[in-house]
């Protein structure tokens, strides 16, 4: 990366893996502009993890409506003119929800981890140009990977969940196709997975904390040129598709 300060756009940051990725970026130096879809409780999110040596923005940002999308593109490129790197981190999972129709599911969270990611992506590829050497990292899943599903001796091989997973392989497949649309532009695009994390969106199952699932996508968001495109990562390095 720049000896510039770059600028981290992370999505949906205001709790578990994405705030812990905006503030170890902020940590390590960028100028984070915390993606949340209230303002509000962006602000409060920033206020807690900024520190006199930190920089931490919160701006409005919901993937499903265009209009926010529009309107932090505006602001982003007023205000600051590029932007180096984008953390697509937003995301939801239905599975578990027995009484919700899977024409419901299967519609809200690909409109969320897929449409959404591919929205805003798309959206900030003009400022993302602009860096000279962005880095663009999509939030995925092990659960996601068809090499690991088809062996009887993985470790998840009993999880079914079938939007979440469907959602994040076809995030995995928009990686690679970013990857090779942008790789002429220095844009790397990789897709990491954080791991099974005690968040909100677990019920806080385990032990393993978002400080230590944000470490890889911290790396990838900071990788220099001579770093990879259109991979698959976790903390332990390279996962099959």
């Amino acid at each position: 990366m720049s000896q510039i300060q770059p600028i981290a756009l992370v999505s949906g940051a205001t709790r578990g893996i994405g705030r812990a990725i905006a503030q170890g970026l902020a940590n390590r130096g960028a100028k984070v502009l915390l993606g949340a879809r209230s303002l509000e409780a962006g602000q409060k999110v920033a206020a807690e993890i900024s520190t006199p040596d930190t920089q931490v923005e919160a701006v409005e940002l919901d993937t499903t409506s265009q209009a926010t999308i529009d309107n932090l593109v505006t602001f982003i490129r007023e205000k600051y003119g590029r932007l180096d790197i984008l953390v697509n981190n937003a995301g939801i999972s239905l599975d578990f929800y027995p009484d919700t129709p899977v024409r419901e599911k299967l519609s809200r969270t690909l409109e969320t981890n897929v449409v959404g990611t591919a929205a805003l992506t798309d959206a900030m590829i003009p400022q993302l140009e602009k860096s000279g050497h962005a880095r663009i990292v999509n939030v995925s899943s092990v659960l996601a990977s068809f090499t690991s599903r088809t062996q009887p001796d993985w470790i998840y091989k009993d999880v079914a969940m079938p939007t979440y997973q469907a959602s994040k392989a076809a995030l995995n497949s928009l990686t690679l196709s970013y990857a090779k649309l942008l790789m002429e532009k220095n844009i790397k695009v990789n897709a990491i997975c954080p791991g099974l994390t005690a968040t909100d969106a677990t019920n806080h199952y385990g032990d393993r904390m978002p400080d230590q699932a944000a470490q890889v996508a911290i790396q990838y968001a900071l990788l220099d040129d001579a770093g990879p495109t259109g991979t698959f990562a976790d903390e332990n390095g390279r996962v099959d598709w």
